[in-house]
Formats: C-alpha cells, structure tokens, sequence
C-alpha cells in the first residue's frame, strides 16, 4: 500500500488492521493535515489519485467516515481488485496525467505515485484544476534532495501554496526497517539470490531507495497545499 510510517504519530488501529498498522499510519497521518476531518469527514468529497490497490480508500471509508471517494489508478489490475477490497468507491482505470473530470473536491490526495508521472507540473496543474475553492490538496512523496527547489515551485506554477510540509525519513525507515524483513523475508534474508529490481520495487532494507532516505539524500515529505 505504501511504505509506511513508524514514529511519535499514533493512530487507534482495529484489530483485524493491525498486520497493516505502519501502512494506515502513514494515510492517517497525511488526512489529519486537513483542518477538521475527523468531524467533517462524511460531508467531504475526495479524490486520489494514483490508489493502487485500495488501501487508502480503506483507510479514509473506515478510519475518517468519508463517502464520498473518488479513485484513479493506471493499472486496470489494480483496480479491479480495489473495487473487490472497497466497495462503493468511483474506481477509475487511467492515467493521472491523461484524467480529466467535471467534478470539484474537497481533498485531492496522491501519494509515492507522482515521481513515476512523465509530468509533475502536469500533474500539479491537472491536480488544481479538480479543486474547490478552499479544497486541500495533500501530497506526499519521495523527491531528491536536488530536486526539492524545482518541485516545490512547481506548486507556484500550478497556482498552489505550501501551507505546511512535513520531511518523515525517520519514521518512513523505521517502517522499513522493521516490516521488510517480516513482509519479503527471503529478500532481506538473501538478498544476493534476488536481482536490484526486485529490492528496488519493494524497497527493502538492501534496496537504493532505503539508503537514499537513511542519508536524507531523498527526503520523504507530506505537504498540505491550498489554491493561491
């Protein structure tokens, strides 16, 4: 679902939930950046876009009463079984940077999905364009360090303003850290007998990805953005 978040931030996980506390964790953490979602969640209308398999949607049905979502992902597979996984959701097989709609929300979400778009301003741009007036835009994802200066002014671009960002390395590796080798423990186990990808795809503790974040040569930041 994601890579998790593993820090001082607590949410109350259910009980058959908690094989993937770090993972709604890391939703929670980013949906409670929106002033009042905890008593205003069920009159907001939201969009995420790039939901791979559902568990966001799971997590803003069953953890902040929201009802009405809307969902985009590129992979038709994926969306086949989110639908199974979260019913009553709007699943919609497309690209994020081709996905256009009529309809305005409160909150548009997207996370660890931008950096694989052929466009980040695009995306930024498409994001502004499905927002009400006072909506939040809350994104979170992995950006190199080098890169920071160039995407955060993208915002501008795109007619969005920081309202907070948040850098969550520390709590994003000890997730990692920990559920790695519980979750791909052949992988982490030996990770000789597996090719870079593989680590790469799941970002196990052997993985690139992993030690960039550990350096905070590619910060993990959650931003909340408002139209300007």
């Amino acid at each position: 679902m994601n890579l998790g978040f593993m820090g001082k931030y607590a949410v109350e996980i259910k009980t058959q939930d908690k094989n993937d506390a770090h993972h709604i964790s890391l939703y929670s953490k980013m949906l409670d950046k929106v002033p009042q979602i905890r008593e205003k969640g069920k009159s907001m209308s939201v969009i995420e876009i790039g939901c791979g398999r559902g568990g966001g949607c799971y997590v803003m049905k069953n953890y902040f009463d929201i009802c009405d979502i809307t969902a985009v992902d590129l992979s038709s597979a994926n969306i086949k079984l989110a639908s199974k996984f979260v019913p009553d959701v709007e699943f919609i097989s497309c690209d994020a940077i081709e996905f256009t709609t009529e309809k305005k929300f409160d909150i548009v979400l997207n996370l660890e999905s931008s950096h694989r778009y052929s466009s980040r301003l695009s995306f930024f741009k498409k994001a502004a364009l499905m927002m009400k007036e006072d909506a939040c835009f809350l994104f979170g994802d992995m950006i190199r360090k080098t890169e920071l200066e160039e995407v955060e002014k993208m915002f501008t671009q795109s007619g969005l303003k920081i309202i907070e960002v948040e850098t969550i390395n520390e709590g994003v590796v000890n997730s990692i850290e920990k559920n790695s080798r519980k979750q791909y423990p052949l992988a982490t186990r030996f990770p000789f007998l597996f090719p870079r990808r593989i680590h790469s795809f799941f970002v196990t503790i052997h993985s690139q990805a992993y030690k960039r974040l550990k350096s905070k040569d590619v910060l993990y930041n959650l931003y909340l953005l408002k139209k300007l």
